[in-house]
Protein backbone atom coordinates (compact mmCIF):
# COMPACT_ATOMS: atom_id res chain seq x y z
CA UNK A 1 0.00 0.00 0.00
CA UNK A 2 1.62 3.30 -1.02
CA UNK A 3 2.21 5.85 1.87
CA UNK A 4 -0.40 8.56 2.04
CA UNK A 5 0.41 12.10 0.76
CA UNK A 6 1.55 14.69 3.66
CA UNK A 7 -1.02 17.05 4.65
CA UNK A 8 -0.64 20.45 6.08
CA UNK A 9 -1.94 20.86 9.15
CA UNK A 10 -4.65 23.25 9.39
CA UNK A 11 -3.65 27.19 9.69
CA UNK A 12 -4.78 28.26 13.24
CA UNK A 13 -7.25 31.21 12.84
CA UNK A 14 -6.54 34.31 15.10
CA UNK A 15 -9.03 36.73 15.42
CA UNK A 16 -8.10 40.05 15.92
CA UNK A 17 -9.40 41.47 19.04
CA UNK A 18 -10.82 45.11 19.62
CA UNK A 19 -10.20 47.20 22.58
CA UNK A 20 -11.72 45.41 25.29
CA UNK A 21 -13.41 46.61 28.54
CA UNK A 22 -13.96 44.14 31.34
CA UNK A 23 -16.82 43.63 33.62
CA UNK A 24 -15.47 42.57 37.29
CA UNK A 25 -17.71 41.26 39.96
CA UNK A 26 -19.86 38.97 41.84
CA UNK A 27 -22.97 37.08 40.67
CA UNK A 28 -24.72 40.67 39.59
CA UNK A 29 -22.28 40.87 36.85
CA UNK A 30 -22.24 37.39 36.05
CA UNK A 31 -25.94 37.32 35.12
CA UNK A 32 -25.55 40.23 34.01
CA UNK A 33 -26.42 39.09 30.29
CA UNK A 34 -29.96 38.50 31.04
CA UNK A 35 -32.37 40.95 32.60
CA UNK A 36 -34.30 38.03 34.69
CA UNK A 37 -34.54 34.11 35.10
CA UNK A 38 -37.88 34.31 33.93
CA UNK A 39 -37.35 36.66 30.40
CA UNK A 40 -35.16 36.66 27.74
CA UNK A 41 -35.51 40.30 28.00
CA UNK A 42 -31.36 41.84 28.16
CA UNK A 43 -29.67 42.62 31.08
CA UNK A 44 -26.59 45.47 32.26
CA UNK A 45 -23.99 43.28 30.74
CA UNK A 46 -25.82 42.80 26.82
CA UNK A 47 -26.95 46.55 26.88
CA UNK A 48 -23.79 47.56 27.17
CA UNK A 49 -22.59 45.16 24.53
CA UNK A 50 -24.86 46.41 22.25
CA UNK A 51 -23.91 49.93 23.08
CA UNK A 52 -19.97 49.10 22.10
CA UNK A 53 -20.61 46.60 18.90
CA UNK A 54 -18.48 47.26 16.03
CA UNK A 55 -16.58 49.53 18.85
CA UNK A 56 -15.01 47.36 22.21
CA UNK A 57 -15.01 43.68 22.95
CA UNK A 58 -17.52 43.44 26.64
CA UNK A 59 -15.68 40.62 28.58
CA UNK A 60 -17.77 39.17 31.48
CA UNK A 61 -15.34 37.91 34.56
CA UNK A 62 -18.42 37.69 37.10
CA UNK A 63 -17.92 35.00 39.58
CA UNK A 64 -21.14 33.98 41.52
CA UNK A 65 -21.00 34.85 45.29
CA UNK A 66 -17.67 35.83 45.54
CA UNK A 67 -16.73 38.85 48.19
CA UNK A 68 -13.83 41.43 47.57
CA UNK A 69 -11.32 38.92 49.68
CA UNK A 70 -12.37 36.31 46.63
CA UNK A 71 -11.63 39.19 43.89
CA UNK A 72 -7.82 39.19 45.09
CA UNK A 73 -7.46 35.86 45.24
CA UNK A 74 -8.99 35.35 41.06
CA UNK A 75 -7.35 38.57 40.18
CA UNK A 76 -4.34 37.40 38.68
CA UNK A 77 -6.14 34.95 36.65
CA UNK A 78 -8.90 38.02 35.18
CA UNK A 79 -5.61 40.25 34.67
CA UNK A 80 -2.34 39.71 32.89
CA UNK A 81 -1.29 42.53 34.80
CA UNK A 82 -2.09 43.64 38.34
CA UNK A 83 0.75 46.12 38.92
CA UNK A 84 -0.89 49.21 37.39
CA UNK A 85 0.62 48.86 34.05
CA UNK A 86 -2.84 47.68 31.93
CA UNK A 87 -2.35 46.90 28.52
CA UNK A 88 -3.71 49.63 26.21
CA UNK A 89 -6.38 47.06 24.95
CA UNK A 90 -8.07 47.56 27.59
CA UNK A 91 -10.22 50.86 27.93
CA UNK A 92 -12.20 50.31 31.12
CA UNK A 93 -12.97 48.25 33.72
CA UNK A 94 -16.23 48.36 35.91
CA UNK A 95 -15.39 46.44 39.10
CA UNK A 96 -18.70 45.87 41.14
CA UNK A 97 -17.90 43.54 44.31
CA UNK A 98 -19.47 44.30 47.77
CA UNK A 99 -23.04 43.10 47.84
CA UNK A 100 -21.44 40.04 49.44
CA UNK A 101 -19.02 41.53 51.51
CA UNK A 102 -22.06 43.32 52.97
CA UNK A 103 -23.92 40.19 54.44
CA UNK A 104 -24.59 40.27 57.96
CA UNK A 105 -21.26 38.96 60.09
CA UNK A 106 -23.51 36.46 62.20
CA UNK A 107 -24.14 34.47 58.81
CA UNK A 108 -20.89 32.39 59.32
CA UNK A 109 -22.27 29.57 57.52
CA UNK A 110 -21.63 31.29 53.99
CA UNK A 111 -18.32 32.99 55.10
CA UNK A 112 -19.10 36.28 52.76
CA UNK A 113 -19.41 38.73 55.09
CA UNK A 114 -16.30 41.06 54.65
CA UNK A 115 -15.86 43.71 57.62
CA UNK A 116 -16.05 47.59 56.03
CA UNK A 117 -12.68 49.06 56.54
CA UNK A 118 -10.50 46.11 54.93
CA UNK A 119 -10.10 47.38 51.81
CA UNK A 120 -7.23 48.02 49.18
CA UNK A 121 -6.59 51.15 47.10
CA UNK A 122 -4.09 49.42 44.36
CA UNK A 123 -3.14 51.76 41.30
CA UNK A 124 -4.15 51.50 38.50
CA UNK A 125 -3.48 53.27 34.90
CA UNK A 126 -6.34 52.02 33.27
CA UNK A 127 -10.30 54.14 33.81
CA UNK A 128 -11.82 52.21 36.42
CA UNK A 129 -15.55 52.57 37.35
CA UNK A 130 -16.36 51.31 40.61
CA UNK A 131 -19.91 49.94 41.20
CA UNK A 132 -21.86 50.25 44.65
CA UNK A 133 -24.09 47.41 46.32
CA UNK A 134 -27.42 47.61 45.09
CA UNK A 135 -30.12 47.83 47.92
CA UNK A 136 -31.67 44.78 49.35
CA UNK A 137 -35.41 43.92 49.61
CA UNK A 138 -34.36 41.78 52.98
CA UNK A 139 -37.84 40.38 53.75
CA UNK A 140 -38.01 39.23 50.14
CA UNK A 141 -33.77 37.59 49.73
CA UNK A 142 -34.94 35.60 52.99
CA UNK A 143 -38.38 34.37 51.64
CA UNK A 144 -35.84 33.33 48.29
CA UNK A 145 -33.56 31.77 50.71
CA UNK A 146 -35.78 29.56 52.11
CA UNK A 147 -37.92 28.25 49.23
CA UNK A 148 -34.80 27.20 47.35
CA UNK A 149 -32.30 26.42 49.92
CA UNK A 150 -34.52 26.11 53.47
CA UNK A 151 -31.87 28.29 54.61
CA UNK A 152 -31.58 32.56 55.30
CA UNK A 153 -28.20 34.57 54.21
CA UNK A 154 -29.19 37.66 56.02
CA UNK A 155 -28.41 40.85 54.21
CA UNK A 156 -29.42 44.59 55.40
CA UNK A 157 -30.20 46.98 53.21
CA UNK A 158 -28.57 50.02 55.99
CA UNK A 159 -25.93 48.00 55.52
CA UNK A 160 -25.97 47.86 51.91
CA UNK A 161 -25.97 51.57 51.91
CA UNK A 162 -23.17 51.80 54.46
CA UNK A 163 -20.55 49.19 52.36
CA UNK A 164 -21.55 51.65 48.78
CA UNK A 165 -20.45 55.07 51.12
CA UNK A 166 -16.90 53.01 51.59
CA UNK A 167 -16.99 52.47 47.69
CA UNK A 168 -17.12 56.22 47.29
CA UNK A 169 -14.64 56.84 49.58
CA UNK A 170 -12.48 54.01 47.83
CA UNK A 171 -13.17 55.60 44.72
CA UNK A 172 -12.10 59.22 45.81
CA UNK A 173 -8.66 57.40 47.01
CA UNK A 174 -8.50 55.95 43.48
CA UNK A 175 -9.67 58.83 41.93
CA UNK A 176 -11.74 56.69 39.86
CA UNK A 177 -15.22 56.89 38.72
CA UNK A 178 -18.32 55.76 41.10
CA UNK A 179 -21.73 54.59 39.42
CA UNK A 180 -24.51 54.66 42.39
CA UNK A 181 -26.49 51.57 41.87
CA UNK A 182 -28.19 52.24 45.42
CA UNK A 183 -28.70 55.50 44.66
CA UNK A 184 -30.08 54.54 40.57
CA UNK A 185 -32.69 51.28 42.17
CA UNK A 186 -33.64 53.70 44.69
CA UNK A 187 -32.34 52.38 47.87
CA UNK A 188 -33.02 55.73 50.00
CA UNK A 189 -36.57 55.65 48.51
CA UNK A 190 -39.09 56.54 51.90
CA UNK A 191 -41.13 54.23 50.46
CA UNK A 192 -38.17 51.23 50.94
CA UNK A 193 -39.00 47.85 49.90
CA UNK A 194 -42.12 48.91 48.39
CA UNK A 195 -40.54 51.06 45.73
CA UNK A 196 -37.12 49.83 45.34
CA UNK A 197 -38.21 46.11 45.53
CA UNK A 198 -39.79 46.54 42.67
CA UNK A 199 -36.16 46.28 40.64
CA UNK A 200 -35.06 43.16 42.40
CA UNK A 201 -36.00 39.94 41.07
CA UNK A 202 -35.43 37.57 44.22
CA UNK A 203 -34.46 40.87 46.55
CA UNK A 204 -30.54 41.11 45.99
CA UNK A 205 -29.93 39.89 41.94
CA UNK A 206 -31.80 42.47 39.47
CA UNK A 207 -34.32 42.29 37.65
CA UNK A 208 -35.38 43.81 34.14
CA UNK A 209 -36.23 47.57 35.54
CA UNK A 210 -33.63 47.15 37.38
CA UNK A 211 -30.62 45.80 34.74
CA UNK A 212 -31.74 48.74 32.60
CA UNK A 213 -31.55 51.35 35.51
CA UNK A 214 -28.25 49.98 35.98
CA UNK A 215 -27.01 50.57 32.48
CA UNK A 216 -28.85 53.75 32.04
CA UNK A 217 -27.10 55.07 35.03
CA UNK A 218 -23.15 53.59 33.80
CA UNK A 219 -23.35 54.84 30.38
CA UNK A 220 -24.67 58.15 31.77
CA UNK A 221 -21.16 58.15 33.89
CA UNK A 222 -19.29 57.23 30.86
CA UNK A 223 -20.90 59.69 28.48
CA UNK A 224 -20.27 62.51 31.28
CA UNK A 225 -16.70 61.99 32.99
CA UNK A 226 -15.21 59.19 29.92
CA UNK A 227 -16.61 61.50 26.70
CA UNK A 228 -13.62 59.85 24.80
CA UNK A 229 -14.72 56.05 25.67
CA UNK A 230 -17.96 56.65 25.22
CA UNK A 231 -19.83 54.79 22.00
CA UNK A 232 -18.90 57.48 19.14
CA UNK A 233 -22.52 58.76 18.24
CA UNK A 234 -21.82 61.95 15.41
CA UNK A 235 -20.56 61.40 11.97
CA UNK A 236 -22.31 58.26 11.43
CA UNK A 237 -20.65 56.86 14.62
CA UNK A 238 -16.88 56.67 12.27
CA UNK A 239 -15.86 59.95 11.61
CA UNK A 240 -17.57 61.95 14.66
CA UNK A 241 -15.51 64.67 17.14
CA UNK A 242 -15.34 62.10 20.07
CA UNK A 243 -15.60 58.46 21.34
CA UNK A 244 -15.04 54.94 20.20
CA UNK A 245 -15.45 55.12 16.56
CA UNK A 246 -17.20 51.90 14.92
CA UNK A 247 -14.51 49.69 13.74
CA UNK A 248 -13.55 48.94 9.96
CA UNK A 249 -15.09 51.37 6.87
CA UNK A 250 -18.61 52.30 6.04
CA UNK A 251 -20.52 50.11 3.71
CA UNK A 252 -20.99 52.88 1.70
CA UNK A 253 -16.72 53.84 1.91
CA UNK A 254 -16.32 50.40 -0.07
CA UNK A 255 -18.58 50.72 -3.04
Amino acid sequence: MPPLPATKPPATMIVRTRPNIILFGDSITQLGFSGSSTTSSPGWVSLLSNAYARRADVLNRGYSGYNTRHALDILPSVFSSVDGTQSDSVLMVTVFFGANDASLPGDREHCQHVPINESKTPKATTPILLITPPPIDAQKWDKYCLENYNDIAPRSNSVAKAYGEKVKTVAKDMKCHVVDAFALLGGDNEEKEAHYGLHLEDGLHLNELGNMLLYDGLIKVIQQELPDLAPMEDGNGKHGSKGIPLDGKLWKELC
